[in-house]
């Protein structure tokens, strides 16, 4: 294993894995590539028989640290392991097939020198803002500044470090039966144990590809919108932080759920998959079935009608 003498890392990027070693092969060279070097990768084989073994070995790196779960915990649980066995103070989470740009590290671990005592510090698309501008954004009103999408249309949890103890602090990732919008929720959850800055520039972003989870298990989509918003709601309520916030998280999915579905129902109107146009009908209507997404049902028909009046097949009947 290479020694690159190297001062103790002061942040880890924490991986789930699950038998998709060339995606986790590109995404290794890619992490080992940051111009910062002095960071840790953990990575929690969700196979038990640890097929993902070979593609780290290879990279003869000390930097990696490689742990093989006892069994399939699934995404949720095995992303806390990952979690539980970093040894740093920062964390970034990471998928094994989203990049991230070689300077990510070197610019927030800026931020974090020169704004000390944050529980995050990102990049994010902020609505408004002049392309690097930071922002210093208190704990009380994390969730109503982050979440809006017309005040930050874009966050990820590869584009920021958290840190540790306060993601600790919180539960680590929620698990509410879907891994859909437990990132955002790490992210608001943690930004608001200490507050958070961030930096008008993202430096990550998603892969998409024929493997993708968001894909498929549509029963996860209705799962995770009511997991989401029962969360942060109980944390808002349990905090006394500002109501406000309560309704940071409703804007959040409504725009969440109608980008969702209807990517989802263009994906499968091209492949002409009725059978599939229906099972997201009917997933829809049971999202759009809780009180707090009530906002959203005029918007969610009016573009429904127009899909299905550009040649969409069956998305009307029942």
């Amino acid at each position: 294993m290479i020694d690159r003498s190297q001062p103790s890392p002061w942040v880890s990027f924490c991986i789930s894995t699950y038998k998709r070693p060339d995606f986790l092969k590109t995404q290794l060279a890619s992490l080992l590539d940051q111009k910062d070097r002095n960071f840790e990768i953990v990575i929690s084989d969700n196979d038990p028989d640890g097929s993902a073994r070979l593609i780290v070995d290879s990279f003869e790196d000390s930097r990696i640290r490689y742990f093989v779960n006892e069994e399939n915990l699934g995404m949720i649980k095995s992303f806390n392991r990952s979690i539980e066995r970093a040894r740093t103070e920062y964390i970034t989470m990471v998928t094994d097939d989203d990049p991230i740009d070689r300077s990510f590290l070197e610019v927030i671990g800026g931020l974090r020198q020169q704004y000390p005592g944050y529980s995050l510090y990102g990049g994010f698309l902020r609505a408004g803002k002049a392309t690097d501008d930071v922002e210093e954004i208190k704990k009380d009103f994390f969730i109503s500044e982050i979440l809006p999408p017309f005040k930050t249309p874009s966050i990820l949890w590869s584009s920021c470090i958290l840190k540790r103890s306060d993601v600790i602090q919180i539960g680590k990732i929620p698990e509410y039966g879907s891994p859909h919008l437990a990132d955002h929720a790490l992210i608001v959850l943690t930004g608001s144990i200490n507050g958070g800055v961030i930096i008008n520039n993202m430096y990550s972003n998603l892969t998409q590809h024929e493997y993708n989870f968001s894909k498929f298990n549509f029963e996860t989509y209705t799962s995770g919108c009511y997991g989401f918003y029962n969360v942060l709601k109980n944390f808002i309520d349990q905090t006394g932080i500002p109501k406000e916030n309560e309704l940071a998280i409703r804007q959040h999915l409504n725009k969440w759920f109608i980008t969702c579905i209807f990517n989802l129902k263009r994906y499968y109107k091209i492949r002409k998959n009725r059978e599939v146009l229906l099972v997201l009908d009917a997933c829809a209507k049971s999202i759009l079935s809780f009180p707090f997404m009530r906002d959203v049902k005029v918007k969610y028909y009016f573009k429904t009608v127009m899909l299905y009046l550009k040649g969409s097949v069956g998305l009307l009947k029942p």
